[in-house]
This record gives C-alpha cells, structure tokens and sequence, in this order.
C-alpha cells in the first residue's frame, strides 16, 4: 500500500477516535471509539445476562476464571471472562487471544464449529502453523474425543505450564457464532482426576443449564 494512501486512512481512523497518536513517541495505538465496535456484538450475545451468576459460583468455586470464547482467524478471541477475588493469576480480557490448537477453549471452539468450516480451518492451521500442528494435532483429535464421550475436554501445560484448563463447546452458535466456554486453574496441585470427575463435570452442567436458559 501506498504510504500517501497510509496516511489518509491513518488520519481518517485518528478523526473517528479509532486510533489515537501518542505525542511523546509518535506512536499510534487503538482509540476509545474502538469500545463501542466491540459492544453490540457482546450485548448481543446474553451470556453475562444469562450465566453470570452461576459463571462466578464456579469461579469461586474453582479459584480460577471462567469464560468465553470464539474463533478469530485462526486464534481463540475471548469475549467474556467471570472470576473472582481468589482467582488465579490468569485473568484473560475481553478481545485477548489464545492459540487454538494449544489450549483447551481453542480445541473446544474448534469442536464446535460446522463441520465444512472445521475441515477448512484444520487445513489453514496445518498450513500456516506447521510445527505447532505436527506437534498438536494428536491433542486435538484426544479433546475431540473427549468431548464426544464427556461434553468436555482439558489440556494441561501445553499453552502455559504453570495452567490447566477444562472446556465446553456451547450446542448450538449464538449470532452464528461459535462458542466455548472454559474454566482455568493453576496446574500445580490439580491432577487430571480433578479435571475429568470435578471440575470438567461442573462447567459442563454450567453450559448446559445456560443452554437450556437460552433455550438451545
């Protein structure tokens, strides 16, 4: 691109409030009139209306943040997250990202997605991520699997080693958007027993009575 047509548009997304320019360095960075992109899509989506009492139960519960996210490309995007004072010391953002093949909610939302669009998205990891492929791709087809005989899968050290993670697919897409939920601990002291028969139990009976609440 043309840096003259860089310029335009760079001076066009500064008047919206879309960038905003640093005077001490010179340096662009995302404006406040970003927010207000973001916030119809979440109001939109009745999670935090709908879950948010029970999403902080489990938080409590657990000592770890609960929360939601979609696929972006070819990353996890989190559009929500519930935790609580004694949460641990991950506490993802709204519009933080994760990687899909290596965490726990990215399987999940991979899970989740049509099947046409999962293919598609499978090939474009394989192609764009090689090395994270050929070493993740067996973890995935297991959370697949898991998902299918328990509604939920965990992974343990593969993005972080100091986290584990369980996640829940949502049924059905919300906007046509598809959905997962996750809950996250610290790994140490938490074994895959806790995982499979507490805590894998607990957030799937969450998705589950937030589908039924939003009558999926």
């Amino acid at each position: 691109m043309a840096r003259p047509t860089v310029s335009r548009l760079t001076f066009t997304l500064v008047g919206l409030g879309y960038l905003r320019r640093d005077p001490h360095t010179s340096k662009y960075a995302l404006g406040p009139a970003v927010l207000s992109l973001g916030y119809p899509l979440l109001s939109q989506l009745m999670l935090r209306q709908v879950g948010a009492h029970e999403m902080l139960k489990l938080a409590e519960y657990a000592k770890g943040p609960v929360s939601v996210g979609t696929r972006d490309r070819l990353q996890a995007v989190y559009v929500e997250t519930i935790h609580s004072r004694e949460s641990n010391e991950t506490r993802p953002g709204i519009g933080s990202t994760r990687p899909l093949l290596r965490t726990a909610m990215g399987r999940a939302i991979l899970y989740g997605l049509p099947q046409a669009e999962r293919a598609s998205v499978l090939r474009q990891l394989e192609r764009h991520l090689p090395q994270e492929w050929a070493q993740h791709r067996e973890g995935v087809t297991q959370a697949f699997e898991d998902i299918e005989k328990h509604g939920f899968c965990s992974v343990a050290g593969a993005w972080r080693s100091s986290l584990a993670a369980v996640a829940v697919p949502l049924g059905t897409p919300i906007n046509g958007m598809s959905l997962a939920f996750n809950l996250t601990v610290p790994s140490h002291g938490t074994t895959s027993q806790d995982l499979y028969d507490d805590l894998g139990p607990r957030l799937l009976a969450l998705v589950q009575g937030i589908e039924a609440m939003l009558g999926e």
